[in-house]
């Protein structure tokens, strides 16, 4: 290893050496009164493209909606001497910062070293550490290359979180020297335990005031308007996001400290805005999702058609685990997965966890995963062509003996597939024992197109695969 007072030397001339820029944009990077952090992304992976860093999108998310700013994120190679000028500015700058990556047991996870150049610190096999590698990560006997993720700085402390789904303490801790939080790249391993580290640090924090207006319209055509109110609101952070979005163009955030400095700008805002191009978008339909849909339905002139259908819905979810929807991404089968949870609620709000199946679609996966994970949905990937589909899920509904129903989102006008009339004819097949249902039969496209749009119902698009 590399002599840490020789490192700490010459690293502090190189740190020191230059002097900062006052920044002018306060209002930008203060933090507006909210603890301010920064992410180091660590690795020569991330830099060459060989490896997408998702740990610093995941942790900017959480650490919004937990009231912290996050004002920077760096990505830096696999070598001490950055690592620590990294860590020297961040602490001059930030109340909290987070590393990831660079722990494991190989030469280039210097991170541990790093953050003890940078605190002029030493390093240490941590007792509990040492026994957490023996008994856990079956690294051999002392000292196996394994036991490096046990040789942390010396005056760093433990923080063992609760994984949210099991309740049971993570195995590994998070490593913390001052204001560092260590963290490993692995996103399996990031993810629980920085949830875990944000609900315990950030208990009492206070979020951020937000609102989000939608418009369809592009950005040009009110971009003067925008820059008049964000003029008269200097306490208020405007940003105007243009969006693949089939239920409006561009999505402008307000955010301050104080609800009513938001309010007023909004209003401001949407005063100006013709009115026609400012669209009612509900980013969150699964969200009292009963509510929305009663009142949807005392407004459309199509009601008894939604109701015949969530009646069949709440039929079908009595034995919830004898039905399956088949997803393909269309319109339809969205709508069904919709109605499943409203049904759900409807009968008393169980929160079960819905189950799907599809078949092989890889520029569609993203969305298939976000839409099980916003719906709760058990979704299961046959892996086959669509033109195969028909008997493959006939292969899997036979080895599934508790499914009874699968629903399919064909309609008698509008939605003509082979692929449905492929899966329809399994209803003749007596070696089938399920029924094939088509709970959408009689919707027709302004039934789709209304309760599709009324509701905001995620969709896909190329910039939703793309974008997360």
């Amino acid at each position: 290893m590399i002599s840490l007072h020789r490192s700490v030397t010459r690293i502090s001339s190189k740190c020191y050496g230059r002097t900062m820029k006052n920044r002018t944009l306060i209002r930008l990077t203060s933090g507006r009164g909210h603890p301010t952090a920064g992410i180091i992304v660590i690795g020569n992976e991330i830099l060459k493209g060989q490896v997408k860093d998702t740990n610093s999108f995941y942790a900017s998310k959480l650490l919004y909606e937990h009231g912290i700013s996050v004002q920077k994120i760096s990505i830096v190679p696999d070598r001490v001497e950055d690592i620590v000028v990294e860590i020297k500015n961040f602490s001059e700058k930030f109340n909290y910062i987070f590393t990831s990556g660079g722990i494991g047991p190989t030469h280039d996870d210097v991170t541990y070293e790093a953050v003890a150049l940078a605190f002029n610190d030493t390093l240490h096999y941590h007792p509990a550490l040492v026994n957490i590698v023996k008994t856990y990560l079956n690294s051999g006997n002392f000292p196996s290359p394994g036991y490096k993720m046990a040789y942390v700085p010396t005056r760093s402390v433990l923080k063992f979180g609760k994984n949210e789904v099991t309740g049971k303490s993570l195995r590994y801790p998070c490593v913390i020297m001052e204001k560092v939080h260590i963290f490993p790249g692995s996103p399996v391993f990031f993810q629980p335990s920085f949830q875990a580290l944000c609900k315990d640090l950030f208990v009492d924090c206070n979020s951020f005031a937000t609102t989000e207006i939608y418009i369809n319209a592009k950005e040009e055509s009110f971009a003067d308007i925008l820059s008049a109110v964000v003029r008269k609101c200097p306490n208020v952070l405007f940003g105007s996001y243009p969006e693949f979005n089939r239920h409006y163009k561009v999505r402008v955030t307000m955010e301050s400290e104080s609800e009513e400095d938001v309010e007023t700008a909004k209003k401001m805002f949407c005063d100006l805005v013709p009115a026609n191009v400012l669209v009612h978008y509900d980013c969150a339909p699964h969200v009292d999702c009963l509510a929305k849909y009663e009142n949807l339905l005392g407004g459309s002139h199509r009601r008894s058609v939604y109701e015949s259908s969530l009646k069949k819905f709440v039929d079908y979810y009595q034995k919830a685990d004898e039905v399956w929807i088949y997803l393909d991404g269309s319109e339809e089968s969205i709508i069904m997965v919709h109605l499943a949870r409203v049904a759900d609620s409807k009968l008393g709000g169980s929160k079960r966890r819905f189950r799907a199946i599809c078949s092989k679609s890889d520029k569609m996966n993203k969305f298939f995963h976000d839409l099980s994970e916003r719906y709760n949905v058990e979704l299961c990937n046959l892996q086959c062509d669509e033109i195969d589909a028909p008997e493959v899920v006939k292969n899997w509904i036979v080895s599934r003996a508790e499914l009874r129903i699968l629903l399919l989102g064909k309609r008698l006008n509008g939605n003509e597939r082979e692929i449905y009339d492929n899966l329809a004819r399994l209803n003749e097949n007596i070696s089938v024992p399920v029924q094939i249902h088509f709970p959408l039969i009689d919707w027709t496209n302004e039934d789709v197109a209304s309760f599709f749009g009324s509701l905001s119902l995620p969709h896909y698009t190329i910039e939703t695969q793309s974008n997360r």
